[in-house]
């Protein structure tokens, strides 16, 4: 087993700092605390969350596949700089 360390710029990991925006939805309670307006009788309050929640949810799956989008761009620069790589897997030198 090999223990590579994973080369490129900090800035491959750009999507992850969008992660702070359903923080700062839920962890800014002014924001939030109130009763006006509701929506079908539900206090502003209570919405608000699941809202948080369910966008959230969306920011967290962008994260992913952008997180996976340069991950895979960046295996894919590392094998057209390394050539024959794939030589003990079968393949010809």
């Amino acid at each position: 087993m090999s223990t590579k360390e994973k080369q490129g710029s900090p800035w491959r990991y750009w999507p992850r700092l969008l992660l702070i925006i359903p923080f700062a939805l839920v962890a800014w309670v002014p924001l939030y605390n109130r009763i006006e307006p509701t929506l079908l009788g539900i206090p502003f309050f209570y919405w608000y969350q699941l809202a948080a929640i369910i966008v959230g949810a969306l920011v967290v799956m962008a994260v992913y596949y952008l997180d996976r989008r340069e991950t895979l761009a960046a295996e894919q620069a590392d094998r057209k700089t390394k050539p024959g790589e794939d030589a003990g897997r079968g393949g010809r030198p």
